[in-house]
């Protein structure tokens, strides 16, 4: 396990798309595009290749909707920049097999949130990971993609760390 607390107590907000870092505007005017009159898009509609000096702060979640919490959310893919400050790659992970059980089950309201509304979440706040990286403000943004158009089966963000 990583860390005692993942997110400084307090520390979050929730924030408006136009508030947001030029990189996660940039990734959610990109999901809107594709999704064009659709609820959300498909995993398949989105080329790496379109946001390539997005991709080492870009993550991909599977939502297993079907499983118990803990087993919810298996990261699919981490960037590079997040693995660097992590100091592991999540990759075919569950989140709370990387983290403390209260951090990791308000990593997973914020996802069942996301799931239950299908709709983009963006916030900000502090991280605390590591003792010699005692904390980092964050902004994210989290992406509901959804291979029928109907139930969310996966979560594409991006969180820069800064």
């Amino acid at each position: 396990m990583i860390t005692e607390h993942a997110i400084v107590p307090g520390s979050t907000r929730r924030l408006a798309v136009e508030e947001c870092r030029p990189e996660l505007q940039q990734l959610y005017f990109l999901w809107q595009k594709l999704r064009g009159i659709r609820l959300m898009p498909a995993r398949r509609d989105f080329d790496p290749a379109q946001v390539p000096r997005l991709l080492p702060d870009i993550f991909l979640v599977d939502v297993l909707a079907s499983n118990p919490p803990e087993r919810r959310y298996r990261v699919r893919l981490q960037g590079t920049a997040q693995v660097d400050y992590y100091g592991a790659d999540w990759t075919g992970s569950y989140i709370h097999q990387m983290i403390d059980r209260g951090s990791a089950d308000r990593f997973c309201a914020i996802g069942d949130h996301l799931v239950s509304t299908r709709a983009p979440w963006t916030s900000t706040g502090k991280l605390y990971w590591l003792p010699e990286k005692p904390f980092y403000r964050f902004e994210t943004v989290l992406l509901p993609l959804s291979d029928d158009g109907i139930a969310v089966n996966m979560v594409l963000g991006l969180t820069r760390l800064f």
